[in-house]
């Protein structure tokens, strides 16, 4: 699979499929081989671009370039390589935040959005006060305890299991010191990195927003709040789901999307 080079980094991205281009952005728990029960399942339909961000599994780079700037820029030079002209972005957790930037400040190159268990970094005091709760908690928990549902966890410990193993492949299980990782994680919602609610009126393409039910770090409220924001949006729950109903719940997530995007896109 490929690489490009983005300031001075290379970038890992797979491409499967055709049609449509669809852009996989992982959360902080994952990289992109966290969509292995996404993409057979999209690439029926649509070109699927999954990539590392940055300080991700094989995009390497050192942490003080943990910063959404790169990350978004390295996100636009793979549709560039690909010469993808608009994609729908498909973010989960951290890569709903580099999404919404995306679709703020470039909206020509985006078709829709789908925004999955995301703070998108909006100032809200649902998520502030989340955040607070992972910063006491986070060097206590094990990474498939900060981001799968404990129900899940329990009943499925193979694929919790493979979740925790994935995670192992990024720079934060054996390179980054885990405090200076802390810190990097816990500063993307820093006040200087805070979007007000009501930037997201801004979007003008299709969104979807997805949260699980049991997600600890994005409350339903927040999501509603955000989809009341953003004009024509629509919102799916995805019951007994924690922060990555993705994983947690494949089935009823690739349905809602699937079925989205087959409205929006394929019609």
């Amino acid at each position: 699979m490929p690489f490009i080079v983005s300031h001075g980094r290379k970038i890992y991205y797979e491409r499967h499929g055709q049609g449509p281009a669809l852009l996989f952005c992982h959360g902080a728990g994952s990289n992109a081989a966290t969509w292995w029960q996404q993409l057979p399942v999209f690439a029926r339909e649509f070109s699927c671009l999954a990539m590392d961000l940055r300080c991700f599994g094989r995009s390497v780079a050192p942490l003080d370039e943990f910063e959404f700037a790169l990350f978004v820029d390295d996100a636009l030079a793979v549709l560039d390589a690909e010469h993808v002209e608009r994609a729908v972005v498909i973010g989960q957790s951290l890569g709903g935040m580099v999404g919404v930037r995306l679709a703020l400040q470039h909206a020509p190159r985006l078709s829709a959005f789908v925004a999955c268990d995301t703070s998108l970094t909006i100032d809200h005091p649902a998520l502030l006060d989340a955040m607070a709760w992972r910063v006491t908690r986070v060097q206590a928990l094990s990474v498939e305890q900060r981001s799968l549902g404990r129900w899940f966890i329990e009943q499925h410990p193979d694929r919790a299991a493979l979740y925790a193993q994935i995670n192992h492949f990024n720079p934060s299980a054996h390179t980054y010191d885990s405090d200076a990782w802390g810190a990097a994680v816990t500063g993307l919602m820093a006040p200087r990195n805070l979007l007000p609610l009501a930037a997201l009126a801004g979007i003008d393409c299709p969104t979807l927003f997805v949260v699980g039910s049991e997600d600890p770090l994005v409350p339903i409220e927040a999501m509603q709040a955000f989809a009341q924001q953003v004009p024509g949006s629509e919102l799916r729950v995805v019951e007994g789901a924690g922060h990555s109903a993705y994983f947690e719940k494949p089935v009823e997530f690739n349905e809602n999307v699937l079925a989205f995007l087959r409205r929006h896109l394929l019609r």
